[in-house]
Parts: structure tokens; sequence; C-alpha cells
């Protein structure tokens, strides 16, 4: 695997928490010209270049995790939620806090609410887990990328392959008569709050988010999505309907470079639905990587989803 895509994926990233990923990418891009700037909602601004248009790409930082709400008289951690996700799906999985410490998630009921999850920690009293982490403190999903059949598996792969795209774009674009805006947004599991700051500051012209969008191609899934058939243009989703002049441009990039496309309409939030609205309006669209078991610990993409992604893009501008 590239060291890149490693350290992105290694990073600690629950929403509001993102600085790990953003000294990854900021060290990503010692070596390339270009402008960053860090704003106050934790957002990274990479601007390239010069022109009439302003276009602007944007993959969101951070990943969704677990906050500790109540710690009891045993030690135990009682959590909410960070982000969207079913809390079956985590429980017997383990997390890491930001300090470092591990905990198990375990649950009360055996079909688990998210208020039925706590994370042991082994501690045996309030007292001795207060010395750990205290009420506040956000933990991320534990464990190790694997590559299997040309496939990634990982935690936090939504969204960091598309911060991984992004990067991949910076470095290689080489000319383009836009002015180029790559933002690498914060909280966006919280409702796209870092996205709908920066589209306010820069006001692009056009904007492509790229996200990662599940797939229907597992077993008792649901959806026309497939892993391996190309990027996913999500034509509409629950606060965005992807602009037709975004759309015309991304088709006719994908028929010059003979890349298939997959298309989908969906029911939940995107940075798209915070972007779009900001100023006087933003052409915005949706490209993203066909993921299996999204939002879950071991989210899974094809590789070559991955670069047909980035050719898809780069031909885009």
């Amino acid at each position: 695997m590239e060291d890149m895509l490693r350290r992105l994926l290694t990073s600690f990233g629950v929403s509001g928490h993102e600085t790990d990923v953003r000294r990854v990418i900021i060290d990503e891009l010692k070596d390339t010209k270009c402008d960053i700037r860090e704003d106050a909602m934790g957002n990274l601004i990479v601007k390239l270049g010069q022109g009439k248009e302003k276009f602007m790409f944007c993959a969101h930082m951070d990943e969704i995790g677990l906050i500790a709400t109540f710690i009891d008289d045993k030690g135990f951690v009682r959590v909410g939620s960070i982000g969207d996700f079913k809390a079956g799906d985590v429980v017997h999985n383990l997390v890491r806090f930001e300090n470092g410490i591990i905990g198990k998630v375990a649950a009360a009921k055996e079909s688990p609410e998210i208020g039925d999850l706590f994370i042991d920690i082994g501690s045996s009293s309030r007292e001795e887990a207060l010395k750990k982490i205290v009420e506040g403190d956000v933990a991320s999903f534990l464990g190790d990328a694997v590559e299997l059949e040309k496939k990634l598996i990982s935690p936090g792969l939504d969204d960091r392959i598309g911060c991984y795209i992004l990067l991949r774009l910076i470095k290689e674009i080489k000319h383009s008569d836009k002015e180029l805006y790559f933002l690498f947004s914060a909280q966006a599991e919280l409702g796209g709050r870092g996205a709908r700051a920066a589209s306010f500051a820069v006001e692009p012209d056009y904007c492509v988010v790229v996200d990662l969008e599940d797939t229907g191609d597992a077993i008792g899934a649901k959806g026309n999505i497939s892993l391996g058939l190309g990027p996913v243009v999500t034509v509409m989703d629950k606060s965005l309907i992807m602009h037709h002049e975004i759309k015309e441009r991304i088709e006719a990039a994908a028929k010059d470079k003979n890349i298939a496309l997959q298309y989908t309409s969906v029911s939940r939030f995107t940075d798209g639905g915070a972007i779009h609205k900001e100023k006087s309006g933003v052409k915005t669209g949706v490209i993203s990587v066909p993921c299996r078991y999204n939002h879950s610990i071991s989210e899974m993409v094809a590789l070559e989803d991955v670069e047909k992604t980035i050719e898809l893009l780069k031909a885009l501008v």
C-alpha cells in the first residue's frame, strides 16, 4: 500500500479532532508549489493556479466515532455516536481514544441502539477510569488496513480515500486554466459544518465533492452500485440535486477518457448540500468511489475505482 494512503488511514480524525489528518496532508504537500491555509473551523484549503473560473474539489477529513458521555461507578464508559452508523456493527470491536487509550465496545442489549453501547477500558471504578479519559473525549474505531484481491479494507476509508484522491490531484495536475481549490473539510459527519464555512470564504463557481457511496452488490445489500465498475455520479442526495453543468462536464470528461460511470440517488447528506447554498450559490455535484460496508469498521473499496476517479477528475480540469 502506498505510504501516503497508509498515513491517512492510520491518522486519528473523528469529527472535530482532525489535527493528525491535517498534519499528514500538510507534510505530504511540503514539496509541492501551492498555497495552504487553515481556517477557524479546522478546514485545510489548498490553492493552485490562476484563472477566470474558481473550481473547488472537496473531501472531508473526519470519520465516524464515539464520544464519552458518562463514566459510571464501575468504570464503564457510556457513549454517544459521532456520525451515522448502526450500533450493532461496532459491538465487540476495539476503539482508540485520541490520547491512545484502547477500549472494547460492548452493549447492554442483544440488539442494541446507540444508547445501549458502552466502552470497557479495563478500569474497575470511575476514579480509575478518570485517570485515563474524561467525559467528552472521543474515540475512533481501531482496525488494520488490508489489501485483498486489489481491494482495500479498512476503517476510515470514508473519506480518507477522498483526501488521498485530492492529494494525488494536487501533485499530478501540471496545468489548468482554472483557479483550483482543494478543500479538506472538517466536521462533515456533523452536518457539513466545515464545508459550509469554506464555501463562504472561497466563493467557488463550481464544486465537485469527492465521497464514498454504498454499493448494493453484497448479500442483503440494496442499491444498483457495484465495486469495480467505475466512479459514481450521485445525481441527488438528501440535500443536493447535482447541477446539470457539473454533470455534463463530468460525462464529457468520462467519454473523453473512456471511463464508465455509475449513477445513483441517495437519502443521505453530503458536503455538497452545505456548499451549494452559500453566498449567491455554487454549481455543485458529487462524485463517489463505490464502497461496500460504508460507515462500518471495515469498509471496502476497489483500487481500480480509486484510480479511475483520479483519472476522471484530472480530465475534468
